[in-house]
């Protein structure tokens, strides 16, 4: 799953299923904690390197997603960053930066290169080809991988680490781990609500967050029932049809796409034989900035807000 938006949602998603597929599906189990204080706090990063926490701040950063270029402008490093992938739009500042990448999520390792840089950060092996080849280049590279929600907390701590800015990102993580923490302890007592959350619809089929995915993750700290969360296909983004999203009954349904890919509650609320779900009965269909669930950066906290007041609106007022 490209977690970075790098082209037309569906687009990058079919992409994104095949190189799941192809790389043995969620990443996550490169996610291991080191018991060093002084060590990384993830021992490989998504393409199975080693991580090395450099003796200096790098002073020359190349973003290859969005998530990266995020998490970067969350740290304050926007004079260190110099160029990012052609699909961060966030920060505005990170926006207007050199892009080295193009609309297709394509690499040019040369201009990167050209820029020598002493950090490259990329997310969830997506540019293994590029990253191997700047590797060999002696250029260090940093892919993170691909994790839940509180494990991408950690990976902002990661980065803080690796860019020597532990100060920023230390309280900034304790800070979205209690509105976390906030969240949880609001639905600890409340009845779970059966969720279907929508990757995208058109072109079908529709796809959905499953197992093993961060959005899978935040339905269950929201304080709901994932319809698909046994479904681990896809590498946790399952096709789904139709027949078993009505037959499932969700009492909350969550678009988290364009509206030209689906994103429209309203268009929801005519697709046709939907009419029989309960969320569509009740009205209980909601749409999200795709940007704050597929990207699990720091306003991935945004969204599990967001997503926590639509499941249960009485406990949000």
């Amino acid at each position: 799953m490209r977690q970075n938006l790098r082209q037309p949602l569906m687009t990058f998603l079919l992409a994104s299923v095949l190189l799941c597929t192809a790389c043995g599906g969620n990443t996550s189990k490169t996610v291991v904690a080191t018991a060093t204080p002084n060590g990384p706090l993830i021992a490989k990063d998504a393409l199975g390197n080693p991580i090395t926490i450099p003796a200096t701040a790098p002073q020359r950063i190349v973003s290859l997603g969005a998530t990266d270029s995020e998490i970067l402008g969350a740290l304050g490093l926007d004079q260190q960053t110099l160029a990012v992938d052609a699909f961060t739009d966030y920060p505005a500042s990170f926006a207007a930066k050199t892009k080295v990448t193009d609309a297709n999520g394509q690499v040019n390792v040369e201009a990167i290169v050209a820029l020598k840089p002493n950090l490259v950060l990329g997310f969830g092996g997506e540019d293994a080809d590029a990253e191997k080849q700047l590797i060999g280049l002696n250029i260090p590279v940093v892919d993170l991988p691909a994790a839940d929600l509180e494990t991408s907390l950690t990976e902002i701590r990661l980065v803080g680490q690796l860019t020597h800015t532990e100060s920023v990102a230390n309280p900034l993580v304790t800070s979205l781990q209690q509105r976390v923490d906030a969240v949880k302890a609001k639905v600890a007592n409340a009845s779970k609500v059966t969720v279907y959350m929508e990757v995208g619809y058109t072109p079908p089929p529709p796809y959905a967050f499953g197992g093993g995915s961060f959005g899978d993750s935040m339905i269950t700290i929201a304080g709901g029932t994932n319809i698909f969360g046994n479904d681990t296909s896809g590498g946790g983004y399952p096709a789904v049809s139709e027949e078993a999203i009505i037959k499932d009954n969700p009492q909350v349904i969550i678009l988290t796409e364009d509206p030209a890919y689906g994103g429209d509650p309203n268009a929801v609320y005519t697709r046709p034989n939907w009419q029989t779900i309960a969320a569509v009965q009740n009205r209980q269909v909601y749409a999200i900035n795709p940007d704050l669930v597929q990207r699990p950066g720091p306003r991935i906290v945004d969204g599990l807000e967001q997503l926590a007041k639509d499941l249960h609106p009485s406990l949000f007022p």
